[in-house]
């Protein structure tokens, strides 16, 4: 197949005239004065569809063209790709996962009734082994709500769950309150007698581990209100008072009294009626540590103290290296999906620190890791990362997760030039999104505008059909128009053709080649950018700080519905956002939304909130993209899935398998 290079505008202006179109786009991309394709700078760092339609290349200072006759069949490419990932993101589909290889085909085999997949039969025994890129600075989930799940989750254990054997048609394998999904865990059963009144009945026989200081002792409901008074400063921790981050125990709740009318029932009372009182104590982040090992060591911080009640027991820690669980042998819990099978199945369990992408697809392809996922921040967002895996692994399996626009930019409303709302029209104008999708994400990405809350979420959204004209022009490609707001803004360019630099600070869980993409949209309107990678305790200080050095930060946004989701972009709410936008409005409408009952009201308020961030551009709208869990053939019962719940991590874990032959036939081990 012929392909020309081109390296000028006389090159690309007589290509077009003669009737050849750019490689990297499924549709004809217009002429612009700028001279190469739209935004040479931006596509010059795109990767571009060469000669099959799937193989890739960065592109650093040549485009490359094929005759018209070959759009064909790159379109018939685009439209495998897309039914491949409309499969995958159904769990219809996994990348080299037929039911099973022909070794196993003598093995008994199961029927999972939460996918529909015929799987060989649970077995005991194995270790898993995964790579995590942190590991949380404590194992206190006092002290570091969220972060010590990474450590702790199977360890210490929530109220509820996920039900795992629910069906995948009805929970997509992330974190959800809705209480069709949900199972009790350690409480057996809830109840609201009343409007203030909640009522959480505890499990009988469930022990704690078998170590010092608790000895396997039957937990029971004081266990449980010794908690709840720790976490918000009630009863014996008057004196301390709540924790720092309460608001992800109670999300607006008023919680007055937290008691144990018996051994078997915990009974908390609220200061008036809340508004979705069930969701909030199933999505909450309350995990049970131990009393005794609090009140012998002050804390459960170090990890040689810790105990639990889970199915995992933490048994070695190596700073900046790994850490090992092993399996609870007295744990009370049976797998869901098939009952009589006590949890968990596999004996050791194992997290390696692995910070760069490159090491984890390496141990990997040679089979030292089994799974890479959501737990400890592994899964995989570079679709090249992803298809070059497919080719040397084939048989490994691939879980798409459309959760979010992940790696997405919030604005510094705290420092010029981006305090300025024009300024963030401008870049936001500046970013030919549909093209980003259609090459970059290989027609996988989403590029519809939205604002705090996905447009998928009725009622909570502020809907696009009724976005104003002008709102909408402003979240289309336009980079003219971008570069005279920027001259009307008073950022004219300079003799070096720059007007102003901004940094991108981003998670260094995301991949940065599509920030890349970015910058190079933003240096044809004349604003230089840098790209700065952060590590999540770096993140997470940033996002505390009332104020930050980056233009631009990579944090949440297009939210599933929820009571809370202002908070997030607004730092007068819990001292905690991305923007830094010190917003009297949004603040108002935030506490509104969490003194309210009423579900319409609730989401009026949201959409609300929405409206204005839409209309003041919170953040840099990114292409919706899937995010890749991937596993090795052996590992079964897994299809995706990010957590159990909120935190739950590794709790899913205890319910996966090692088919051992399987195993010992590829690796040999």
């Amino acid at each position: 197949m012929p392909v020309t290079h081109i390296r000028s505008v006389t090159d690309h202006r007589a290509m077009r005239r003669s009737g050849f179109r750019c490689a990297y786009a499924s549709k004809e991309v217009p002429y612009v004065d700028s001279g190469l394709c739209p935004s040479l700078a931006g596509h010059q760092r795109l990767r571009v569809y060469r000669e099959s339609g799937r193989r890739m290349y960065s592109g650093t200072s040549t485009l490359e063209l094929q005759e018209p006759k070959m759009q064909d069949a790159i379109f018939r490419k685009f439209l495998a790709v897309m039914v491949g990932l409309a499969l995958t993101a159904t769990g219809l589909w996994a990348a080299g996962a037929e039911e099973e290889s022909a070794a196993a085909s003598d093995k008994e085999m199961v029927l999972d009734p939460s996918t529909g997949r015929m799987l060989t039969a649970p077995e005991y025994g194995g270790t898993l082994t995964w790579p995590t890129t942190v590991f949380p600075p404590s194992s206190d989930n006092w002290w570091n709500l969220g972060w010590a799940m990474h450590f702790t989750s199977g360890v210490t254990e929530k109220m509820s769950h996920i039900n795992w054997a629910v069906s995948r048609d009805i929970w997509d394998g992330t974190q959800s309150d809705r209480p069709e999904v949900a199972k009790g865990n350690l409480a057996e059963s809830w109840s609201m007698p009343d409007d203030t009144t909640f009522i959480w009945n505890i499990r009988s026989g469930v022990h704690w581990h078998d170590k010092e200081p608790m000895n396997g002792r039957q937990l029971d409901a004081h266990d449980i209100v010794w908690n709840y008074h720790r976490y918000l400063g009630m009863g014996d921790f008057t004196e301390d008072g709540p924790n720092a981050a309460v608001g992800a125990i109670t999300w607006g709740l008023e919680i007055e009294s937290v008691t144990a009318p018996d051994d078997w029932t915990v009974e908390i009372k609220l200061a008036k009626p809340g508004y979705d009182v069930l969701g909030k104590m199933l999505r909450s982040y309350y995990y049970v540590h131990a009393p005794e090992q609090i009140e012998k060591y002050g804390d459960a911080k170090d990890w040689k103290t810790l105990v639990g009640t889970g199915p995992l027991m933490l048994v070695d820690y190596v700073e900046g290296s790994s850490a090992t669980w092993e399996k609870n042998p007295n744990y009370w819990g049976y797998d869901e999906k098939f009952p009589d099978n006590r949890l968990p199945y596999i004996d050791t369990y194992r997290a390696l620190l692995m910070p760069d992408m490159s090491t984890r697809l390496a141990a990997l392809r040679t089979g030292k890791v089994d799974i890479m996922s959501n737990t400890g921040d592994a899964a995989i967002y570079s679709i090249d990362d992803l298809e070059t895996l497919q080719r040397t692994n084939p048989e490994i399996e691939v879980w798409a997760l459309y959760r979010g626009p992940d790696g997405i930019f919030l604005f510094n409303q705290s420092v010029p030039p981006t305090d300025d709302v024009r300024v963030r029209k401008a870049l936001q104008m500046a970013v030919d999104r549909e093209t980003i999708s259609e090459t970059y994400f290989r027609g996988h990405g989403r590029p519809a505008p939205f604002g705090l809350i996905l447009q998928s979420q009725t009622g909570w959204a502020w809907p696009y059909e009724e976005w104003p004209e002008d709102v909408k022009r402003e979240y289309e490609y336009r980079p003219a128009d971008a570069e005279a707001l920027l001259d009307e803004a008073g950022y004219p360019r300079g003799d070096d053709g720059i007007r102003f630099k901004v940094k991108l600070a981003l998670h260094d869980r995301f991949e940065p080649t599509h920030p890349e993409l970015i910058i190079g949209y933003f240096e044809a309107i004349g604003v230089a950018g840098e790209l700065v990678m952060q590590t999540t305790p770096e993140s997470g200080a940033r996002n505390r700080a009332e104020t930050a050095e980056w233009e631009l930060l990579s944090g949440g946004y297009g939210y599933p519905a929820g009571q809370d989701r202002i908070q997030g972009v607004c730092q007068n709410i819990n001292d905690f956002s991305y923007t830094k936008a010190q917003c009297t409005r949004l603040k108002e409408l935030h506490d509104a939304a969490m003194g309210s009952i009423e579900l319409e009201q609730v989401q009026s308020i949201i959409r609300e909130g929405d409206e204005i961030t839409v209309r003041e551009h919170f953040g840099l709208v990114k292409s919706i993209s899937p995010r890749f869990s991937v596993n090795q053939p052996w590992v079964k019962s897994f299809s995706g899935e990010s957590s159990m719940g909120l935190g739950e991590r590794n709790t899913f874990f205890a319910r996966l398998w090692i088919d051992s032959e399987l195993k010992e036939a590829s690796t040999g081990n």
